[in-house]
């Protein structure tokens, strides 16, 4: 079994590097997506691909995440509670 781990993991490194990405992401929902993710990591061919890739998700977690900050402060605001959001504080 591990042979054959570190077999996969040879003939394609760049699956591993998504798949942990993905599963650190998606956790317990991630190995419902575990087949589009080694057909996604296999058109990765260069490491420039695995690098604009992962920002292209960090772009969209991003998106999602500030999303529903938003969403929230306006849900709070229509109560009367003012909200400021500092980026890296």
């Amino acid at each position: 079994m591990l042979e054959n781990n570190m077999n996969r993991y040879m003939s394609n490194p760049r699956a591993f590097v998504l798949k942990k990405w993905l599963g650190e992401l998606l956790k317990e929902r991630y190995q419902q997506h575990d087949q589009i993710a080694d057909r996604v990591a296999a058109s990765l061919i260069t490491e420039s691909d695995l690098e604009q890739f992962g920002k292209l998700m960090t772009e969209i977690f991003d998106l999602g995440y500030t999303k529903a900050i938003n969403d929230y402060r306006e849900q709070f605001e229509k109560l009367g509670v003012q909200i400021k959001i500092i980026p890296g504080a």
